[in-house]
């Protein structure tokens, strides 16, 4: 139960992070809070996975990999060039 206020916190955070998804005034902005929303997941998974010894950490690894190639890969398109350059 240490964990319990962080997890609130972070779950406050994240909701503000799908407001800003949900209103943002360019698709950057969307970008960037999608980015910020994948983080703060991670961040709770990570801190389930240290309250309850499951495997959650390996699955935030996984999910922080595929958030960060997600991020490249639109940052990518919106700069107009192909994934390969």
């Amino acid at each position: 139960m240490t964990y319990e206020i962080p997890i609130y916190i972070l779950l406050a955070a994240s909701g503000l992070c799908i407001l800003r998804i949900s209103r943002g005034p360019s698709i950057p902005d969307r970008v960037i809070a999608t980015d910020a929303f994948v983080s703060i997941i991670i961040s709770i998974m990570v801190l389930l996975s240290l309250e309850t010894n499951d495997f959650l950490m390996d699955i935030a690894i996984v999910y922080s990999v595929l958030g960060f190639l997600g991020t490249i890969a639109i940052s990518k398109y919106l700069e107009g060039k192909k994934i390969g350059e």
